[in-house]
């Protein structure tokens, strides 16, 4: 459904950031596909991209992203307007900072299906309500605005404007990183629902490697704007390709064990500005060998799965 083919995506100022290169994906149609790595990875910019909202100085260099029979990279703004809610839709990592504080939730999501579709009003505001509903929020809370409304609450009215029209994708940049542990699984339900009600594909975008492991169908895992590896998330959790991958899941803290020491990954992600050679990952690599910092390793496939990494090609 969604293709994403040698992507690379540059932010121009006094130095160019290369925020994404060679980076290919695909999302199969009501597929949870997730993408997962630290800050500064490129998962939003991945995100921003197949939307074309990218900031002014953001370029895509190189690559094609396609929706279907739709090549999104050569559309103009007018056509963009079209495809953005009706095809593929958006959550942001901030819901407040997203809806109308001086709107109710329930006025902002008939808006949003009157503004693309000839309907009547009441009739906008009756689907508005299932929609509500479909998320887990009481129709009585119709003509609450933001402020009235948990952060958890506010995330599923976020999630319920990104389906008001129907899309066949719907991209979730970071959407429970302000929630608790609770409300997280909440969400991580509610997308696993969704998409067996109404047949929407997810890309969830998230910095946590032990939440995406827990909803998505298979996992892109990011580092210093390259796709290190992807995979089916069983293949991740038992058997990771990628040394990067391997730190995150080493990082993730194993709450049945009564002593553990947290571990981490030693060091800092790249100045994409100014990447290392070689590998993006080798300063920080336990696996490095002498041409991980002489040359970028090649994107190999092993078995259905891909990895970006010496240890596997060349």
């Amino acid at each position: 459904m969604l293709k994403v083919e040698d992507l690379a995506v540059h932010y121009i100022g006094r130095k160019t950031v290369r925020a994404l290169e060679e980076v290919s994906i695909e999302v199969k149609k009501g597929e949870i596909m997730g993408v997962v790595g630290e800050s500064g990875s490129g998962k939003t910019t991945l995100g921003l991209s197949i939307l074309k909202l990218l900031p002014p100085n953001g370029r895509i260099v190189n690559g094609r992203i396609y929706l279907d029979d739709l090549d999104i990279t050569s559309m103009t703004e007018e056509k963009m307007r079209e495809i953005r809610g009706k095809q593929i839709s958006m959550v942001f990592q901030d819901p407040m900072t997203s809806l109308d504080p001086l709107m109710s939730i329930g006025d902002q999501i008939t808006e949003t299906i009157t503004t693309h579709e000839k309907i009547p009003k009441r009739e906008a505001e009756e689907k508005a309500l299932s929609l509500l509903e479909a998320v887990g929020i009481s129709g009585d809370r119709f003509k609450d605005f933001p402020h009235q409304l948990s952060g958890g609450m506010r995330q599923r009215v976020m999630i319920a404007m990104a389906l008001s029209l129907n899309p066949k994708l719907i991209v979730a940049d970071e959407p429970t990183t302000a929630l608790d542990v609770i409300v997280q699984d909440q969400i991580m339900d509610l997308f696993r629902s969704l998409r067996e009600r109404f047949g929407v594909a997810f890309m969830f975008i998230s910095h946590d490697l032990s939440l995406e492991l827990e909803v998505a169908d298979r996992i892109a895992v990011m580092y210093g704007g390259w796709l290190m590896e992807l995979s089916e998330s069983n293949k991740i959790a038992e058997d990771p390709l990628s040394p990067y991958t391997k730190e995150l899941l080493a990082a993730i803290p194993n709450i049945e064990l009564e002593d553990q020491k947290l571990r981490f990954i030693p060091g800092n992600p790249p100045d994409l500005s100014n990447p290392p050679s070689g590998c993006r990952f080798h300063p920080r690599c336990p696996s490095k060998m002498d041409i991980c910092s002489e040359k970028e390793p090649p994107i190999s496939n092993i078995g259905g799965r891909v990895v970006r990494c010496w240890l596997y090609g060349g």
